[in-house]
């Protein structure tokens, strides 16, 4: 048992060294993808009520939105090799 609280320990401290790397090298990534998962929250969660197809399909285009807008941004920011 105790090698498997090892384990996860370990893939914790991985996922977040891994996580602080990415926020470092793609800021406009990670910006539009928190942006993305807060909207997700705000809108899809209170949809899960409602069985409105168009709610639903506007969500899906508000939450869509950042990631393209970010990818868009990132490649005007990040420096070309």
């Amino acid at each position: 048992m105790h090698t498997i609280y090892d384990y996860l320990s370990d893939l914790t401290l991985r996922a977040y060294c891994r996580l602080q790397v990415f926020a470092v090298q793609e800021p406009v990534r990670l910006r539009s993808a928190l942006t993305s998962l807060l909207l997700v929250g705000a809108v899809f969660v209170p949809a899960l009520l409602d069985e409105d197809i168009v709610q639903t399909i506007g969500a899906v285009g508000v939450v869509a939105f950042p990631v393209i807008v970010g990818e868009s941004t990132r490649t005007k920011v990040s420096p070309t090799a």
